[in-house]
């Protein structure tokens, strides 16, 4: 139960860091270069790593929680561990391994909140609670904790193991914060303590070059020089607007002014489309992937675009021709329903207008058909009288 307290929450919170990788694609010293060779990559913001990296901070029924002992971590404690202050660092570093997935160094007032809780549950008559233990103790209470809940610090061929899954993830989604989800969960399917934060992110970054080389090495066989040339149109100026800053915008409203510029967009990309359906199975990426290479291409300037490898450059536009022009019929199809609707709902705005009409019409008439009805039953009018005498009254 343990394992889904702690790391979990903080990984469905770790979707907010996607934004903030993008941010960082490029490298601090080549910055044409959008790998991540020079500077380790931002994958969580500083909340996310420390809920799940930080100490952790219970509250009273969390303390209740992680503290609390079964009998065989209660056996572990009598049989190997002798002093106070050893059994309630072991206490206290079993309840942060339970919520954490890894082991801390701390003091005293570090944890006083905790270090009380456990005294006052465990050691009553302790008139000064203190955790302080030597490293070496510190070193045999993790191979307790470890050997207690089957867990094994990450060896030389799980980081291998780890490695292959990381690029087998960055085949699904380029997003750095899914790679990074994908190993965590692969650490807690492995039942491996958690590395260090730098290690998951170099682990992450390895496995997006990786991919990138992947995808820029079948470009490179696949793609012809009128293909290249027609995707460096796309960076080129025009009338001080590159070309790709225009396919950039999507429509204003509905109008028809708005519409024909949509349809000229799609007719601009329709060649490169074509393009893109016959390329992209060749890269066997996912429907995920593609969106995500696609949104580089909207957050990144034509500047910035520009100063970035070829190779990589082509990737991203392949995967935003392929998105952007199923988004503009998307876009036409929208504005198709939207016009309908509106013609439906003025049409049937005009039939009630219609039937009100009417039926001040009809009521209208009624009272005239009352007055006729009158001739027929009031006596006042013999009943062999003309009609012409009948219409004299």
């Amino acid at each position: 139960m343990f394992l889904k307290l702690g790391v979990t929450a903080a990984l469905i919170k770790g979707e907010a860091g996607v934004c903030a990788v993008v941010s960082d694609q490029t490298t601090e010293g080549n910055d044409r270069t959008p790998g991540y060779r020079n500077r380790r990559l931002k994958i969580l913001g500083q909340d996310e790593i420390e809920e799940i990296y930080g100490l952790p901070r219970f509250s009273d029924e969390e303390r209740e929680l992680y503290f609390s002992l079964t009998p065989s971590e209660e056996a572990a404690i009598i049989e190997e561990l002798h002093s106070t202050k050893s059994k309630t660092a072991f206490i206290l570093q079993l309840g942060y391994f339970k919520a954490r997935r890894m082991f801390f160094i701390f003091t005293a007032k570090d944890v006083t909140a905790d270090l009380n809780y456990v005294a006052n549950q465990y050691f009553p008559d302790t008139a000064d609670p203190d955790c302080t233990i030597s490293k070496r103790t510190r070193l045999k209470h993790q191979r307790l904790i470890l050997a207690l809940y089957k867990y094994t610090i990450c060896s030389d061929s799980d980081r291998q193991y780890l490695e292959v899954k990381a690029r087998e993830a960055a085949m699904v989604s380029g997003k750095p914060i899914y790679v990074f989800r994908q190993i965590l969960l692969e650490f807690e399917a492995r039942r491996l303590t958690v590395p260090g934060y730098s290690f998951l992110q170099d682990t992450v970054s390895q496995a997006l070059i990786f991919e990138q080389n992947r995808l820029a090495g079948i470009l490179k066989k696949q793609l012809t020089l009128s293909n290249r040339q027609a995707f460096n149109e796309l960076l080129d100026e025009k009338s001080g607007l590159y070309h790709l800053t225009h396919l950039k915008r999507d429509p204003r409203d509905f109008s028809a002014t708005e519409i024909k510029r949509e349809i000229a967009r799609g007719a601009q990309i329709r060649d490169l489309y074509m393009l893109s359906q016959q390329m992209l199975p060749a890269l066997e990426i996912s429907n995920e992937s593609i969106k995500y290479y696609a949104s580089l291409v909207g957050y990144y300037s034509v500047f910035r675009l520009k100063r970035f490898e070829p190779r990589t450059v082509y990737i991203y536009l392949l995967c935003f021709i392929y998105h952007r022009y199923q988004q503009c019929y998307d876009n036409l199809l929208v504005s198709f329903i939207f016009h309908v609707r509106k013609f439906v709902d003025a049409a049937k705005a005009v039939a009630k207008e219609r039937v009100y009409e009417y039926r001040v019409e009809a009521n209208q008439n009624l009272r005239k058909a009352a007055k006729v009805l009158r001739l027929f039953t009031t006596e006042e009018i013999d009943g062999d009288a003309p009609f012409y005498e009948v219409g004299c009254v």
